[in-house]
């Protein structure tokens, strides 16, 4: 797998060269898929564009609930 959440708050992502990448989830700016297929996904974070090779709904279901605030009564 090409993403995963690491410590709390982070994420470590594996772009198309193989490296890996410790990404503060607070700090993504845009996540879209790569084309029509949606196979991969483009990250962009600080100003930078990653490309992983992970669909969107990989990053969609890791980030799920990550700054949500709960209800309040």
């Amino acid at each position: 797998m090409a993403i995963q959440r690491v410590g709390s708050g982070f994420i470590e992502v594996v772009d198309e060269d193989g490296l890996r990448n410790i990404v503060r989830i607070g700090s993504i700016q845009r996540l879209s898929d790569v084309d029509e297929m949606a196979e991969e996904t483009y990250l962009t974070v600080a100003g930078k564009v990653l490309l992983v090779r992970e669909p969107l709904e990989e990053f969609r279901d890791l980030l799920e609930g990550v700054g949500a605030r709960p209800e309040r009564p």
